[in-house]
């Protein structure tokens, strides 16, 4: 399925937030150069580009209806550019201070090599800074899936259906970092209670991005059904406030 830029643009988006967490944590300096890989529609590399006013910030996404977006959304900004390439495909070598990725990385399931890919981007004391969901990063998310596959009668569509993420835990990532030269790790969950007013918002969340696999399995016609019978599951998470549940992420940060 091809990516919905202007839908994920809209929508509320709290690994936005998450992202300008990371740019915080990651100090970044004015002269910085920086590769974001998975830039999506380019919310953050704005940011990025804002900080490192006199150095350069390449996004670098697989979806080119994102990239459209992203040069939009930094037009104003000279110090960017922008590549159609998959994380898999770089071939940068010693060129970025800083390699960034926000929610992206776990849509790769060559993490190893990814990771040799990153630490081959950076120069000499260069660094990442990483953020993904963890391993187990929302239980309604597993449950409420299931429920809808149940619900639809459709186990058999999905019984040799292969999970295209990878959703790490801390000392696995350290791991992988380690064997490819990172040194100075730091590796960090951080939990976030997610709030949404109805479940309309809870729907449109998901479908702009976690629930894409699953919709790709399926004929046109029954993708609402299945979006639905998900979404509605979440009446369970209601509160005086809206809809609640929580959603583990891993910061990660290393230095070459």
């Amino acid at each position: 399925m091809r990516w919905d830029a202007e839908k994920y643009d809209t929508v509320k988006a709290p690994q936005v937030d998450a992202g300008r967490e990371l740019i915080v944590m990651a100090e970044v300096r004015e002269t910085n150069s920086i590769l974001d890989i998975g830039c999506g529609t380019g919310k953050l590399t704005a940011e990025l580009a804002r900080l490192a006013s006199k150095g350069f910030v390449t996004g670098i996404d697989p979806s080119k209806e994102m990239l459209d977006k992203a040069r939009r959304t930094c037009e104003s900004f000279k110090n960017t550019s922008f590549r159609l390439i998959s994380a898999q495909s770089m071939s940068f070598t010693d060129e970025f201070d800083l390699v960034f990725s926000n929610s992206a990385l776990h849509w790769i399931k060559e993490q190893h090599e990814v990771i040799g890919l990153a630490y081959q981007c950076l120069k000499d004391d260069g660094r990442i800074a990483f953020q993904l969901p963890a391993r187990n990063f929302c239980s309604e998310f597993y449950e409420y899936s299931s429920n809808a596959i149940d619900l639809l009668g459709l186990r058999e569509t999905f019984k040799d259906w292969e999970t295209p993420w990878y959703f790490p835990i801390r000392e696995e990532y350290k791991i992988l970092l380690e064997s490819v030269g990172f040194y100075n790790i730091k590796i960090y969950y951080r939990d976030y209670g997610l709030l949404f007013k109805n479940i309309n918002d809870v729907l449109d969340w998901w479908s702009s991005a976690g629930l894409r696999p699953f919709l790709a399995r399926l004929p046109e016609r029954e993708r609402e059904y299945f979006k639905y019978a998900f979404a509605m599951s979440f009446e369970n998470n209601r509160t005086e406030k809206g809809i609640e549940f929580n959603f583990r992420r891993l910061f990660v940060f290393a230095d070459k």
